[in-house]
C-alpha cells in the first residue's frame, strides 16, 4: 500500500470518529426541536415512550445514542420518522402527501362503545374512509384502528391533551402486555368505562385519571383501547 493511500484512510478514519461523536448532540438537537415542534417537554416523552428518566437524560442533552428498543418507542411518542430521528436522513414525518389518485384508503369502522363487551365490540355503525398515508403521517399507524364517541371526560396531566365526552376518537385494541407508561387508554371496570393515563409509578398522586399497575387485573381495570387522536370532523 502506497503512503498517500495511507494518509487518505488515516483522514477518512478521523472524520468518521469526529462524525461519531458529533452524533449524540445531533440525536438530542432533533429530539428537543421536535418536542418543541408538538409542545411536550422530555418528562412527557419520557413517559409516553417508556424511557427510563436518567436514559431521557443522556438522550435529551446530546450525550448519548438509543438503541433500537428505544428508538421507534421515541419516533412513535415523537410522532416522526425513526431514520430521521437517529440519523437527520429522509423525511421527518413521512413527508409530502402522495397525490390523491394514488393514495391508499384504509376503510376506519366507528363503534358504539356502549355495546363493547368481552366477547367484542358489537356491529360496526358505519365506516369512514381514511388514506393510509395520512393515518400514519397524523397518528403514526393505519393499522387497526377504529372510531369511537367518548362517553367521559378526560383530563391530561398538563391541561394540553384534554378529552371530552362526545369527541370522536381514533383508537386501537391493546392488552395489558401491550401498556406502556403514558398510554391514554379507555378501561372497563364492571360495567362503566373509564378514560385514564397509564402511569408505572405514582409521581402523579393527585391526579384522579389515572391507573396504575397494581390496578389492572380481570376484577379491576382491564384495558380495552388505546388512544391515539382526536378526530376532528368538518363543520
Amino acid at each position: 500500500m502506497s503512503k498517500a493511500s495511507v494518509i487518505g484512510s488515516n483522514k477518512l478514519d478521523h472524520r468518521d470518529d469526529i462524525l461519531d461523536r458529533q452524533a449524540p448532540a445531533a440525536f438530542g438537537e432533533r429530539l428537543r426541536s421536535r418536542a418543541a415542534e408538538i409542545g411536550v417537554g422530555m418528562a412527557e416523552i419520557g413517559r409516553s415512550s417508556g424511557v427510563k428518566k436518567q436514559s431521557m437524560s443522556g438522550y435529551w442533552n446530546g450525550e448519548r445514542l438509543c438503541g433500537s428498543d428505544k428508538l421507534f418507542a421515541l419516533s412513535d411518542a415523537l410522532r416522526v420518522n425513526a431514520r430521521w430521528l437517529i440519523s437527520g436522513e429522509g423525511p421527518k414525518s413521512g413527508g409530502d402527501l402522495v397525490a390523491v389518485e394514488d393514495a391508499d384508503w384504509e376503510q376506519v369502522p366507528f363503534f358504539d362503545l356502549r355495546n363493547i363487551t368481552d366477547t367484542g365490540k358489537g356491529e360496526p355503525l358505519s365506516w369512514t374512509p381514511f388514506r393510509k398515508d395520512w393515518l400514519n403521517r397524523a397518528l403514526g399507524t393505519s393499522f387497526d384502528l377504529y372510531l369511537v364517541r367518548l362517553l367521559s371526560d378526560y383530563r391530561s396531566k398538563n391541561g394540553d391533551r384534554d378529552l371530552y365526552e362526545d369527541d370522536i376518537v381514533f383508537v386501537r385494541e391493546i392488552t395489558p402486555g401491550e401498556l406502556q407508561d403514558g398510554h391514554v387508554v379507555i378501561w372497563r371496570r364492571d360495567q362503566s368505562l373509564k378514560v385514564a393515563r397509564f402511569a408505572l409509578s405514582r409521581r402523579d398522586r393527585d391526579e384522579d385519571d389515572v391507573i396504575y399497575p397494581e390496578e389492572v387485573s380481570d376484577d379491576q381495570f382491564v384495558p380495552v383501547c388505546r388512544i391515539y387522536g382526536r378526530y376532528i370532523q368538518r363543520m
